[in-house]
């Protein structure tokens, strides 16, 4: 039996705002800006196995992009 992604990690469409989401369900309210979207109209940014997992991939995608990490042009 394989194991089946249980959470998504979709965007708030009103505030774009990283959202994890059970799989399960149908809709979300958004924690920061309090609107109600159909999870299933939405691209799946991510997939986890656990709400750790999911945690983890919200709080890379969150992290600025800093100019060490992009290569010099020289």
């Amino acid at each position: 039996m394989t194991e089946r992604k249980k959470f998504w990690i979709l965007k708030c469409p009103r505030c774009q705002i990283h959202q994890i989401v059970d799989s399960r369900n149908k809709s979300k309210t958004c924690s920061q800006c309090s609107r109600r979207f159909d999870i299933l109209d939405l691209p799946i940014l991510a997939h986890a196995k656990d709400a750790r997992e999911a945690r983890a991939i919200v709080a890379e995608l969150k992290m600025p992009r800093t100019a060490a990490s992009e290569p010099k042009v020289i």
